[in-house]
């Protein structure tokens, strides 16, 4: 493959992982805004029903309390993308040091062999199974706005049917 072919790959690749980065990062922060508001909420509800007297409503206090705990498991559910994304961005830092070294020696940058030692670096170091497939997509000549754009809708499908994050 020319060399020229290897940077663009290469910066396609960064570009796609920057993209679905960002795209992963709207819905989990939205959700997150919104559930903390909720929160909010029913704790402000459980004061007022403690203020109550004689007694409180034990009944009522004790959905607040299971609907508060559900909302504070799905919201540490939900920042888990944060370290989804730190991961992935990470790879981006390491996927363009490799090439800046190799682009700065003449001798390296001519020859495939280099490139392809890059490449598998790469695809060794992805533990995600989002960034296998997108790294395969682009390494298949998909340009990173369709391989982004059809990650995204692989994983909203899947996403509908399971979640793939789990709480520890």
């Amino acid at each position: 493959m020319d060399p020229s072919c290897n940077q663009v790959m290469l910066l396609q690749l960064a570009a796609a992982q920057l993209a679905l980065s960002l795209q992963e990062t709207e819905k989990p922060f939205n959700d997150l805004t919104k559930l903390f508001l909720e929160i909010v909420q029913h704790h402000r509800q459980i004061d007022d029903l403690l203020q109550q007297t004689p007694a409180p409503d034990i009944q009522l206090l004790h959905e607040l309390h299971k609907q508060t705990e559900a909302k504070v498991k799905t919201s540490v559910m939900d920042f888990q993308f944060y370290d989804r994304m730190s991961q992935r961005l990470h790879h981006i830092l390491s996927n363009l040091q490799q090439a800046i070294l190799v682009l700065n020696d003449n001798e390296s940058f001519q020859d495939e062999n280099e490139w392809e030692k890059i490449f598998n670096k790469i695809e060794e170091s992805y533990t995600m199974q989002e960034e296998k497939e997108l790294y395969l997509a682009i390494k298949r000549g998909e340009g990173f706005e369709t391989a982004v754009k059809n990650l995204i809708s692989k994983t909203q499908q899947k996403d509908a049917i399971e979640s793939d994050i789990e709480l520890f």
